[in-house]
């Protein structure tokens, strides 16, 4: 595969994702409208912590899924159907057994949910069917994944955004109905296991349609993998589970984490805040995911033009928060007041460690994917272990010594991100992957965390005595803060060769039009 199809493969992938997406969360807005007006604070809080639950659980897949896509690069491109017969086929089984497995995880926690959920969830109706409904959506999944992920490996991630985007949206107006007639979280989360059933059984007909060869018939002695394969697959398998652990740790337990140590309800303020902050962090890395795949063909090119690729993806992912942040800053409590009501508004100490926290995490982005792309997981298998110890143990220490409550939570977070992972994963890229020094990336990492910190203090010193309210006033400050960000981002990176190529580069494409 050259260098045209894999640009034009990111660019399809990418443009469908972004596309889809922000439509997605259109609709996702729309849906928490409705669920928070009809059902409340309490409920959405349930939701929340049911969700983190059943995070966790995925933990029992091993992080396979990503192990699996590694080893499919080379076959796929290849086009040997035997051997991504085989990978699949083991694949298979391994996820319908680690199914299984979350089912019966997931029914001996039931006698552990009241201490999980709180008082507050004590008073609520229907509290385990729900709960139920949560885990069989989990466990269903498991049975079609395989499929996504041969997709996902050739770089047709356009046929699962597509086949999910209209699926979800049917959905979400069923959803909506639901709430609005019968205010019933039951029906709700019915809705939500039937949506991820039947967006599972279309996306399994597309690949019996790309790949039919998959469905034939083998012998046992067919579909038995390589000791070479076996071997690459469970090193990274054990390192997929290590990135699994410290994502589902740090991520996952922080509702659970204010439920037990706050109330239910600060969960449900805090869902609206993540869920805003999850879909712009969600819409990057549906943009970025494509990427993994036209990466792991792009690494047998010469390795100057991938440390290139590096570069320039690095500059574009360190730029997005730039743009970002400010606007979460100073838009995140109008625009609650506006959405769904001043009640639902947190303060802007706790804000401003939500947007830290983001530009940590989208700053992370680029190394991941690389880590993925190269199957680096065995490499870093310790190092998400560490990050969830150090913050389950902060988060901890803010809670108990400093009754810090969700603040604690959060300094936990964005202090084991910097003092573990922001370091440790761009230097396994350039060590194992593209075996070059990581000084320049530390120039440019702090760079970007320069010119975040300074168009987010520019945008709050402008804007911090400018009073009103509706949609009037949110695009006031939604053009006050893009102005600021352009000028940061020239004035930031005024020096950096990287960005005069690539806006060198944009001016040649405009003029050529």
């Amino acid at each position: 595969m050259n260098n045209s199809s894999i640009s034009k493969n990111i660019l399809k992938n990418g443009s469908i994702a972004g596309i889809t997406f922000v439509l997605s969360t259109i609709m996702s807005f729309a849906v928490r409208t409705f669920f928070v007006k009809n059902l409340g604070e309490q409920y959405l809080g349930l939701n929340g912590v049911f969700s983190s639950v059943i995070q966790m659980l995925s933990l029992t897949d091993l992080g396979m899924e990503t192990a699996f896509s590694f080893i499919l690069y080379k076959p796929i491109a290849q086009n040997d159907q035997s051997s991504v017969v085989k990978i699949i086929r083991t694949f298979k089984k391994v996820y319908e057994t680690v199914g299984l497995l979350v089912l019966g995880i997931g029914l001996f926690l039931i006698p552990f949910l009241p201490s999980i959920i709180g008082n507050q969830g004590k008073n609520l109706d229907n509290v385990l069917l729900i709960y139920l409904l949560f885990l069989a959506n989990s466990v269903c999944s498991y049975f079609f994944t395989y499929n996504r992920t041969l997709l996902n490996s050739d770089q047709r991630n356009y046929v699962i955004t597509l086949t999910s985007f209209w699926v979800n949206l049917i959905g979400n107006i069923l959803q909506i109905t639901t709430l609005i007639y019968f205010k019933s979280p039951v029906l709700f989360a019915l809705i939500m296991v039937f949506t991820t059933l039947t967006s599972n059984f279309l996306i399994n007909i597309s690949v019996k349609k790309y790949y039919p060869f998959v469905f034939k018939t083998y012998k046992k002695n067919e579909l038995k993998l390589d000791n070479n394969t076996k071997s690459v697959l469970i090193k990274n398998s054990i390192g997929g589970l290590s990135n699994k652990i410290g994502s589902m740790v740090v991520f996952a337990s922080d509702n659970i984490l204010i439920s037990i140590f706050v109330n239910l309800s600060t969960v449900g303020l805090y869902a609206n805040y993540t869920m805003i902050t999850n879909n712009l962090s969600g819409l990057v890395n549906r943009m970025i995911q494509p990427m993994t795949a036209s990466i792991g063909k792009m690494k047998e090119l010469s390795n100057e033009k991938v440390l290139d690729f590096f570069e320039k993806f690095n500059f574009i992912v360190y730029s997005i928060p730039l743009f970002i942040v400010p606007q979460l800053f100073v838009l995140l409590r109008p625009f609650i007041e506006w959405w769904i009501g001043e009640k639902y508004v947190l303060t802007q100490s706790i804000t401003i460690l939500i947007v830290a926290n983001l530009t940590l995490q989208i700053f992370r982005l680029p190394s991941l994917t690389f880590i993925d792309a190269y199957g680096l997981q065995w490499v870093q298998k310790w190092k998400s272990i560490f990050e969830s110890a150090v913050n389950i143990a902060l988060s901890l220490f803010f809670l108990i010594f400093f009754n810090l409550g969700l603040k604690g939570i959060l300094l936990g977070t964005i202090i084991s991100t910097l003092i573990t992972v922001s370091w440790y994963e761009p230097y396994i890229v350039f060590k194992h992957g593209l075996k070059k020094r990581v000084r320049g990336y530390i120039f440019n990492y702090i760079r970007g965390l320069v010119g975040v910190s300074l168009a987010l203090g520019i945008s709050w010193f402008i804007t911090r005595e400018l009073f009103g309210s509706g949609l009037l006033f949110l695009f006031e400050l939604f053009f006050i803060n893009l102005f600021v960000s352009i000028v940061v981002l020239f004035i930031v990176n005024i020096r950096n060769n990287v960005f005069k190529k690539l806006l060198l580069t944009f001016t040649r494409g405009k003029l050529k039009k």
